[in-house]
């Protein structure tokens, strides 16, 4: 079994769930190829394919939307995973939860891609990353929503649990 997982990351988050995601497939006993998706190959010769990408300013990247885009018929030939890497599923009420899924949906509508598994994955906060102007706007928006706005610190929201089950359950998808 050969899996190619594509992905794209802002800050690094999507990177360490990417990282994740195939040592967890690895250990299925799949091969995994990883690849940014600016980079990523045609999903042809795999088995299945999982695509993760990060939310910024609402959106998800022109990188991880053009892969899909170029190759959807041959993503939907074959099982498809697809994760999304966002501060908004970092709180579990109704309306942050719905919002996460419209963020997804609009990806998958776009691209025309009909991914068989969809995790929703929270990421982090790297305050001590961001620039001035960045950590102020992080910091607002970290206030309005009740999060934590000590900018001294970084703050990593990622169920890791939840991560391993969804390389679990593209293990079952693909081997069935």
């Amino acid at each position: 079994m050969k899996i190619l997982l594509a992905y794209h990351s802002g800050e690094g988050q999507t990177t360490k769930v990417a990282e994740r995601i195939a040592s967890g497939l690895r250990e299925g006993d799949v091969t995994v190829e990883v690849a940014v998706a600016e980079d990523a190959p045609s999903p042809d010769g795999f088995d299945g394919v999982v695509v993760g990408d990060s939310i910024h300013a609402g959106r998800h990247s022109r990188q991880l939307t053009r892969y899909l885009t170029s190759h959807a018929g041959e993503l939907n030939e074959k099982p498809l995973a697809l994760f999304q890497v966002s501060l908004t599923s970092a709180s579990g009420d109704e309306q942050h939860t719905a919002t996460a899924h419209e963020l997804v949906q609009g990806l998958i509508d776009a691209a025309g891609v009909e991914p068989d598994i969809v995790g929703l994955f929270a990421g982090a906060l790297r305050y001590t990353q961001y620039g001035w102007l960045k950590r102020r706007i992080m910091r607002k928006i970290a206030a309005g929503e009740g999060g934590d706005v000590d900018t001294s610190h970084d703050y990593e929201y990622t169920d890791w649990d939840a991560v391993d089950q969804f390389a679990a359950d593209v293990v079952a998808l693909v081997r069935s």
